[in-house]
C-alpha cells in the first residue's frame, strides 16, 4: 500500500505561509472562522476548536461532573483510551458495553446493564467512520432526562447520529487533518461558554487583564492548525470520493462491514480468520486493543461478542492505495 491523498497542495502552502510570516500562530482569527465553517459538518450551533480530541473529551467530562456529579459512563471497549481515561479521571463510573456484529455500540447490552441511581452517559464510537448507529436516533428520541449521549466521532466528520455532545479529531490521517486538533460540538449555550473558558486556562478578560473564574488549561486550537483545517474543509468532498472509491475496490477482495451514505470512510473493516497473518505481513494494527482487558482499567467485565471477534478484526486504511 502507498499514500494516495496529497493532503496539502501548493495553494494551501501559500495560505499557510502567510500565517507563518505574520507571526500570528497562537490563537487567531482563523480559529473562529474554522469553528463557524465546521457547523456544516457537525450540524451543531456551537463548535469549539481544541488542540485534540483528547482535550475535547476531558472538557466534556469535566463539565458533566460539575453539572451532574458522578455519572455512569457506558462505552465500548473498542476505542481509544483518552476519552475513557478522561471520564475516569473525573471520577465517573466506567461501564463497558459489548459491540454488535458490526463492531458498533450495542444498545441492548446498555439496557441490560443500565443503572438508575446516577446520570447515565452513553458514549458510542463511530467506528471506522460511519455516521450513525442503527437504533440510536430512535433511542435518543425516547431517552430519559437522566440519559446523555456523548459521541466519539474521531473517525467521522459528517455524523448524522443524534447527540447532546460530540467531539472530533483532526489527527494527520483523519478525514480532515491538521498537525493536531479537535472540536467539541453542542447546542448547549451553557456548555459552549464553559468550554471556551476552560480551553483558555479558565480566564475571563477584564479591563485589559483577566480574572480566573474556573479551572482550565491550554486546550485551544492554534491559528496555524485552524488555517490548515480550513484548507481541508475546501477539499473534503474530493478526498471523500477517493476514499469511497478505494472502499469499493476493496469490497471486491474482502467481505467488508458496511458504511452508510454519510460515512467519512476512515477505514474499511472485515472480520477474517486471516487477520493476524495479514497484520503481520503489512504492518497494520488492529485498532484497538480491548480496553476492558487492560490492567489500568481494572475491569472484570466479560464482553462475549467483542472477545469472540477481536482476533478477526482487520482494518484497512482508506487513505492508502492498495495494490
Amino acid at each position: 500500500m502507498k499514500l494516495y491523498e496529497t493532503r496539502i497542495l501548493q495553494e494551501d502552502l501559500d495560505i499557510i505561509n502567510e500565517v507563518l510570516k505574520s507571526g500570528n500562530i497562537g490563537f487567531g482569527s482563523n480559529v473562529p472562522l474554522f469553528e463557524e465553517r465546521f457547523k456544516v459538518f457537525s450540524g451543531k450551533r456551537f463548535n469549539v476548536a481544541t488542540n485534540s480530541a483528547s482535550a475535547s473529551a476531558f472538557m466534556i467530562f469535566s463539565f458533566l461532573k460539575e453539572k451532574y456529579g458522578i455519572c455512569d459512563v457506558y462505552t465500548t471497549s473498542l476505542g481509544f483510551t483518552s476519552p475513557i481515561w478522561a471520564a475516569k479521571h473525573f471520577g465517573h463510573n466506567i461501564v463497558f458495553v459489548d459491540v454488535r456484529d458490526d463492531l458498533q455500540f450495542d444498545l441492548k447490552d446498555y439496557k441490560r446493564k443500565r443503572k438508575t441511581n446516577r446520570t447515565q452517559i452513553l458514549m458510542p464510537v463511530l467506528y471506522g467512520g460511519v455516521s450513525n448507529i442503527e437504533g440510536f436516533d430512535e433511542f435518543y428520541d425516547l431517552k430519559g432526562d437522566d440519559e446523555i449521549v456523548v459521541v466519539d466521532s474521531a473517525h467521522c466528520v459528517t455524523p448524522t447520529i443524534k447527540n447532546d455532545f460530540i467531539f472530533f479529531s483532526f489527527h494527520p490521517y483523519k478525514p480532515i487533518c491538521t498537525s493536531d486538533g479537535g472540536m467539541i460540538s453542542t447546542n448547549s449555550t451553557e456548555a459552549d461558554q464553559y468550554f471556551r473558558s476552560y480551553r483558555n486556562f479558565g480566564r475571563e478578560f477584564v479591563n485589559n487583564s483577566y480574572t480566573i473564574n474556573k479551572e482550565g488549561f491550554k486546550f485551544y486550537m492554534n491559528n496555524l492548525n485552524a488555517t490548515i483545517g480550513l484548507t481541508q474543509l475546501d477539499r473534503y468532498s474530493k478526498m471523500l470520493e477517493a476514499r469511497r472509491n478505494n472502499f469499493d475496490k476493496l469490497k471486491e477482495r474482502f467481505d467488508l462491514l458496511p458504511h452508510d451514505e454519510y460515512s467519512s470512510f476512515y477505514f474499511a473493516t472485515c472480520l477474517t480468520e486471516e487477520a493476524e497473518s495479514v497484520i503481520l505481513q503489512t504492518g497494520l494494527t488492529r485498532n484497538y486493543p480491548m480496553l476492558h482487558k487492560m490492567e489500568y482499567y481494572n475491569n472484570s467485565q466479560v464482553l462475549p461478542n467483542l472477545e469472540d471477534m477481536h482476533s478477526k478484526i482487520l482494518n484497512l486504511p482508506l487513505w492508502c492505495a492498495w495494490e
